[in-house]
């Protein structure tokens, strides 16, 4: 089994990559791999070893990829996790459709769920603290790329108060 770490790994290096994709590509022969990726056969030797030898490459009747082999590094890619874990179980149930890894990915069409989001997110305020835009902008980066979109929906629910270029959690 190939973990996908490993793979890139392999594949990070440059003559590695040549000669992986020259087989992808058709070359079933030392010699056609080294014409189609540009090295010499002995460089083609040297990285084949490496790549036969965590089961990339095989080389029954002729070189070829083993998709096995990519199949299982692409399963076993590490698993995502959905909601956060300093929500409530009613804010979880939702925000496992919209936060991914800790990042809200997207926010919710519906009133009733783009609430709840707004309320985990104004949450990350202090209550009764002063926040400048620049700290505002900061904490909201955190969760999500469009921080003025973020702060727009915060201060329209009424979560955030805006006055003069300062907010505060109500």
């Amino acid at each position: 089994m190939v973990a996908p770490a490993t793979l890139a790994g392999l594949l990070a290096d440059e003559d590695r990559l040549r000669v992986f994709a020259a087989v992808a590509l058709g070359a079933r022969t030392v010699g056609d791999a080294a014409r189609a990726a540009g090295v010499d056969e002995t460089t083609v030797q040297n990285v084949l070893h490496r790549l036969v030898q965590t089961g990339v490459i095989e080389q029954r009747d002729g070189l070829r990829i083993s998709t096995e082999a990519l199949e299982t590094a692409a399963r076993s890619r590490p698993g995502r996790e959905r909601g956060a874990s300093d929500a409530t179980d009613e804010e979880q149930r939702v925000l496992r459709n919209f936060v991914l890894d800790g990042r809200l990915v997207r926010l919710p069409a519906r009133y009733r769920q783009k609430r709840v989001v707004l309320g985990y997110v104004a949450r990350r305020f202090e209550e009764g603290r002063d926040y400048d835009e620049r700290e505002v902008n900061a904490l909201l980066g955190e969760l999500h790329d469009d921080t003025a979109a973020l702060r727009r929906y915060l201060v329209d629910e009424g979560l955030l108060e805006r006055e003069s270029g300062v907010y505060r959690r109500r």
